[in-house]
């Protein structure tokens, strides 16, 4: 089941993400089976929205690619929620 996984960076930045994904997301591209990726400042930081295939599968990259591409750049750990998708519509 698809899942939705909203990740908040407090502190964070355009700059800082912008090192990250080109870090995690090579050539423009999202991972195999990723379905959306959206990403914006808020008061406290920087948030990113994604829609996946799995929990596990957001998981995995967190854990191998995320967080080492955080801490390189110099971002607090982000705080990450799951929440999941009954419906989700597309062009």
């Amino acid at each position: 089941m698809a899942v939705a996984v909203q990740v908040d960076v407090p502190g964070g930045n355009e700059q800082r993400y912008k090192q990250i994904v080109a870090t995690v997301f090579p050539e423009g591209k999202l991972p195999e089976g990723w379905l959306l990726h959206l990403a914006g400042p808020t008061e406290n930081g920087w948030r990113v929205l994604n829609v996946v295939q799995s929990r596990e599968q957001f998981e995995a990259f967190a854990r191998e690619q995320l967080l080492p591409a955080a801490q390189q750049a110099g971002d607090a750990t982000p705080q990450v929620t799951f929440f999941p998708i009954h419906t989700l519509i597309r062009n």
